[in-house]
């Protein structure tokens, strides 16, 4: 471990154990205020001192959580949060057992998500003719677009991967915004094939207005149907505004048009990723209090996790190198990634997510190259100079930006990864 990774442990353990010494502090405080203070002003201070302690306990259980999660990125082992949300990847939701959802989740779903679906449940994605419908002239329901691509899904049948209750504003605002009735499906992927072939392989999302639920039995259980990339339908015209260069329009460029502000703080907002089921209990668990944890780390101007570790600067520069799918890959360590980026993050123009950190020194295979994307700004194809690579499951978690469900591809630079064999 370099000397900034080093630094970064010293500070947890710092914070975690001035809270912990916080808490009896604060206790024979309020027992003095009790005993000693007039009976007005005395409860109300032995309260404060009572709050002071809890606050003060949480944080040192944090603290302990984060030293764990470090713990287990220095040993190579996968990160907590991923670990204990493994229910929720699309491999897990199809093989699982139907859940026995209560009629009172549901009506929570249908008040805080604008939906009934939940996480799991098998959808039969309604034939064109009628999400046909539902459309407006622009082929919109509620200013999000039903793509081309989506087409050939029609009529065919998947698990409800996430509900896109929080999502993040790449194209004005970059705050978090919320949609109604919208989810994630799994295996509905982009192809770009009508969008000047676009490789940032997006998932699809799908209003509830689109999908009915299926019941889960036996014969459903299994794998759904293969999506029919070959369906051709009547009337479909009205989906080709913004698939045509230069300028495109796809459901990411316009999520800040079919979204609306969130708040930062509100109970639905607290609540939906659980209602959803989009994170697993222990997962949000682990989410929030490193959430909680990273945030007095900030004003106290101590280290958040995760952390890049120093850079490790020698005469072996890594090099971009070609690679194709099917390549196994190793994710260098944060310190040999550091030293291949600017102050600002950035690669040859392409941004190291923190998000990424997570898979320091994990063991992937490449899935696909990608040189082409929708520019989410401007709606321009961009053509990188340098290539970008996915790594097969991997994704962007949402934890840092309290458990996004946009559930996107990370793009990785051949310089960040080390050729690995079987």
């Amino acid at each position: 471990m370099g000397f900034r990774s080093d630094f970064a442990r010293k500070s947890y353990i710092k914070t975690t154990v001035a809270c912990l010494a916080l808490v009896p502090v604060a206790l024979l405080f309020a027992l003095l205020a009790l005993h000693w203070l007039p009976k007005i002003v005395g409860p109300v201070i032995a309260a404060l001192n009572v709050l002071v302690a809890l606050s003060a306990a949480t944080l040192a259980c944090a603290g302990a959580l984060v030293l764990t999660r470090y713990k287990r990125a220095a040993l190579g082992e996968r990160d907590l949060f991923l670990a204990l949300n493994r229910s929720r990847e699309p491999a897990a939701i199809k093989a699982a057992p139907a859940a026995r959802i209560t009629s009172v989740r549901r009506w929570f779903a249908r008040r805080l998500l604008g939906h009934d679906f939940i996480v799991g449940d098998l959808v039969e994605i309604k034939s064109w003719a009628e999400i046909r419908g539902t459309l407006d002239q622009g082929g919109c329901l509620e200013q999000l677009p039903f793509m081309p691509e989506m087409v050939g899904m029609c009529g065919q049948r998947a698990y409800v991967f996430r509900c896109v209750h929080r999502l993040f504003d790449h194209r004005k605002t970059r705050r978090m915004r919320h949609m109604d009735g919208a989810l994630l499906l799994v295996g509905t992927v982009c192809d770009g094939s009508n969008h000047g072939g676009c490789e940032a392989a997006c998932h699809t999302i799908w209003k509830s207005d689109w999908l009915r639920r299926v019941e889960r039995s036996d014969d459903a259980a299994g794998e759904p149907a293969p999506y029919n990339r070959l369906a051709q339908a009547k009337d479909t015209v009205v989906l080709q505004s913004g698939t045509q260069a230069p300028r495109y329009a796809c459901q990411l460029t316009q999520l800040h048009a079919a979204s609306q502000p969130i708040g930062k703080w509100s109970t639905a907002n607290f609540l939906r990723p659980l209602i959803a089921g989009n994170v697993a209990p222990a997962a949000f668990v682990v989410g929030w209090l490193t959430y909680l944890f990273d945030e007095f780390q900030h004003h106290r101007q101590g280290v958040g996790f995760p952390e890049f570790e120093a850079a490790v600067r020698d005469d072996e520069r890594h090099e971009e190198t070609r690679l194709q799918a099917g390549d196994q890959v190793v994710v260098r360590s944060s310190a040999e990634i550091r030293a291949t980026l600017n102050d600002q993050l950035m690669h040859r123009g392409l941004w190291f997510e923190p998000d990424m950190l997570k898979h320091c020194g994990r063991r992937y295979c490449v899935q696909a190259e990608v040189k082409s994307l929708i520019d989410i700004v401007t709606g321009e194809m961009l053509t990188m100079k340098t290539p970008a690579y996915i790594l097969r499951d991997v994704h962007f978690s949402g934890e840092r930006q309290l458990f996004n469900a946009q559930y996107e591809p990370l793009f990785w630079r051949s310089a960040w990864l080390q050729r690995g064999g079987d």
